[in-house]
């Protein structure tokens, strides 16, 4: 009878454990998962049409005006199809 006692005891112990550790991991997941810059300037790289912090970008000078691009690549192939 303490045999059994026991038992139930450990696999109750098991799944409270489990669940708080399934619960911390989801909970540490959806913070990385949802990384949010508020506040700062957005730009649209104007190559692939995506956004990127403003203090990000990789700025070019083109046609005398600050063109913001999210890679070095996106500003090398714009100033290609430019050029």
């Amino acid at each position: 009878m303490r045999g059994i006692l026991v038992l139930v005891l450990f696999i109750a112990l098991y799944y409270a454990f489990k669940i708080v550790v399934r619960s911390a991991v989801q909970s540490l997941h959806r913070e990385v998962k949802r990384p949010r810059i508020m506040g700062d300037d957005m730009v649209q790289d104007p190559q692939c049409r995506t956004y990127v912090v403003k203090e990000r970008a990789v700025a070019r000078r083109v046609r005398g005006t600050t063109t913001y691009f999210c890679s070095e690549a996106c500003a090398r192939q714009f100033e290609e199809g430019r050029g």
